[in-house]
């Protein structure tokens, strides 16, 4: 139910930038689609509005599955297909979609260049894939805490323990070369905040949720995460503190025609 809420949250804070990218890729009517992890289901719904028709989905959590399936009953488009597994295990049609979105999956996956080489082989010719994804290096507390580096470095270490990367985005170009595709765009959309803000509020439930999970790290103690802990508190009360979240990067390719 925490996460729930906080994936509510967050997708109040940057659905808008999602709209962007799928105005900027022209998504319309009759257009087949694949969203990769629709969590909540308010982008799916929306990708549903712009084709008038039915999008497909891959999600491995039952709880989500369930909601996604009860929100698309409400517009009388029909149901949505959706691959209940982890992504590198869904029997995607080949040479299939003109359209495949993913947001803040890439990050959680083990051998990504697998999952791009998937995507590529289930778009049309022409087909896009269009992921927005982290690139971490910007986010900041000011004034900046004694203990920063640290816990960077700890939040780097428990994502890359279970075979992800908080930086993904940066390497998504690449990646979407090497599978083939052309990459047509790259954008990126940083938020900032002072306490009260729609940012701030957004990323402090994400550290103050993840810092007793970080005391494995040798360099990121107890008694550093409840120093951090507490200055991240004390910012929370003085209106001159700025909080820089993550930039999340648009990277979008095109799959070639010929």
């Amino acid at each position: 139910s925490r996460e729930s809420a906080r994936l509510r949250a967050q997708a109040r804070l940057w659905d808008p930038v999602s709209h962007a990218l799928f105005d900027r890729v022209g998504v319309r009517r009759g257009w087949r689609v694949l969203e990769i992890g629709p969590g909540q289901g308010s982008l799916h719904m929306e990708l549903r509005r712009r084709v008038g028709g039915t999008v497909d989905a891959v999600e491995r959590s039952a709880r989500f599955a369930e909601r996604l399936e009860r929100l698309v009953r409400r517009d009388g488009l029909g149901p949505s297909r959706i691959y209940f597994s982890d992504l590198i295990d869904a029997s995607l049609p080949p040479r299939h979609y003109d359209f495949i979105f993913a947001r803040w999956v890439f990050l959680f996956l083990p051998d990504p260049e697998a999952h791009l080489r998937l995507l590529a082989r289930a778009l049309k010719p022409g087909g896009v894939l269009a992921i927005q994804d982290y690139h971490r290096d910007t986010f900041m507390l000011v004034p900046r805490p004694d203990d920063w580096d640290d816990f960077i470095a700890a939040d780097r270490a428990l994502f890359a323990s279970q075979g992800g990367n908080v930086s993904i985005g940066v390497r998504l170009p690449g990646m979407m070369t090497a599978a083939g595709l052309e990459v047509t765009g790259i954008e990126q959309t940083t938020k900032e905040g002072h306490p009260g803000s729609p940012t701030w509020n957004w990323v402090t439930n994400y550290v103050l949720s993840v810092l007793d999970r970080l005391h494995h790290s040798p360099a990121f103690t107890r008694e550093k995460a409840t120093r951090l802990k507490r200055q991240w508190l004390a910012a929370g009360r003085s209106r001159a503190s700025l909080l820089i979240a993550p930039c999340v990067l648009d990277v979008v390719g095109r799959k070639p025609r010929r």
